[in-house]
């Protein structure tokens, strides 16, 4: 057990500093009496043992979170997923499960041209270049996301004293066009159409982008519904993106319990559980490349038949048929899109989410 110190000298705990004759040193001890980092340099280099001590301070910072650290911006990358993980789910600081996943991936790339640097090594002009390769590799959107969050965990390095300031504070991100995509009713019932024509795998997807049309739910909320959620009023569904959220009861309509009931009567494999009701063939949740998978072959067969019919398709995805619900709740009139949605303001609702292709309104009378 390590003891108070005799002289307050404003290090970190377990941070000690040696001020010989000759050398200066300073290191982290580990409770078991090791050394987690030590750095010494000639005690009359002041500039030296400024710079030490101030490694040695930052280090600490990512050694108390529970990461070892060699200096590098990839601990810090470590130390924030280790705290986001740490978080208890009703913190309103953890992040989604799904963002969280997301995060990971992003956080590949980001590790590869960046993790080798000291976080504050990190300049606006490294930013700067990463955003411009991801434009030449025409990937601007997901550049822009990876940046984001390396400005966030880079704002976390400053919260626990890793580093002083945010180097990439004030970034510009690189100008992108949205694609506002509006499902039309046709593709809709094209895409059931051929589901049911193929069974399997790809009536199950068929059926899941009906419901999230219908439900006007997430993406990452169709693919993990369980059977559960049927209840005799209606469709339960918690919020995909916060546990703290209020469920979002779907009342049944005559399509929404045919779509629920053809999905769970999809013959699977015998082993198969009867957990999922969009579950795979072996009933488990469809992973994210699974599902892309059979959505790919889904939509092709639908591009295939509409090329032999003569009318126009254009393929879509689970995350277009939220948008699709809630336009068209809109267009018809219906005041409870913010209730079905479950957002706490209609912000996102007209931001994000309104598709309509024509709004109506009254003249002024």
């Amino acid at each position: 057990m390590i003891r108070r110190r005799d002289n307050p000298d404003g290090l970190p705990y377990r941070v000690y500093e040696r001020k010989g004759v000759r050398t200066y040193s300073v290191g982290y001890k580990l409770p078991d009496g090791r050394w987690a980092f030590s750095y010494a340099c000639p005690a009359g280099d002041v500039a030296q043992v400024a710079e030490l001590r101030r490694k040695a301070i930052a280090e600490s910072a990512l050694i108390g979170c529970g990461t070892h650290s060699t200096g590098g911006t990839e601990d810090l990358l470590d130390a924030w997923f280790a705290w986001q993980d740490g978080l208890p789910v009703s913190s309103p600081y953890r992040r989604a499960e799904s963002t969280l996943s997301e995060n990971r991936r992003e956080a590949k790339n980001l590790r590869q041209a960046f993790g080798h640097m000291p976080p504050d090594a990190v300049s606006k002009t490294d930013g700067y270049a990463y955003l411009d390769a991801c434009e030449q590799a025409g990937r601007p959107s997901k550049g822009n996301k990876e940046i984001a969050l390396l400005q966030l965990i880079l704002e976390y390095g400053v919260r626990i004293g890793r580093i002083s300031t945010n180097p990439l504070a004030g970034l510009r991100k690189l100008k992108t066009t949205t694609t506002r995509r509006y499902v039309t009713d046709a593709d809709l019932d094209l895409v059931v159409e051929v589901g049911r024509a193929a069974g399997g795998t790809r009536h199950i997807v068929a059926m899941a982008l009906r419901t999230a049309y219908l439900c006007v739910r997430r993406s990452v909320e169709v693919r993990g519904i369980t059977r559960d959620a049927i209840t005799p009023e209606g469709m339960v569904w918690a919020d995909g993106k916060s546990k703290t959220k209020a469920a979002v009861l779907i009342e049944w309509t005559p399509e929404l319990r045919e779509t629920i009931t053809e999905a769970v009567q999809v013959k699977r494999q015998h082993v198969a559980g009867s957990l999922y009701i969009f579950g795979n063939m072996r009933g488990q949740r469809y992973t994210k490349g699974g599902w892309k998978a059979v959505l790919d072959d889904l939509m092709r067969d639908c591009e295939q038949l509409a090329v032999d019919r003569k009318v126009a398709f254009e393929r879509f995805s689970l995350q277009d048929c939220r948008p699709k619900g809630v336009s068209d709740k809109l267009s018809t009139g219906q005041q409870d899109t913010q209730d079905a949605t479950g957002h706490t303001s209609d912000r996102m609702i007209r931001q994000v989410y309104d598709r309509r292709l024509v709004k109506k309104a009254a003249a002024v009378r």
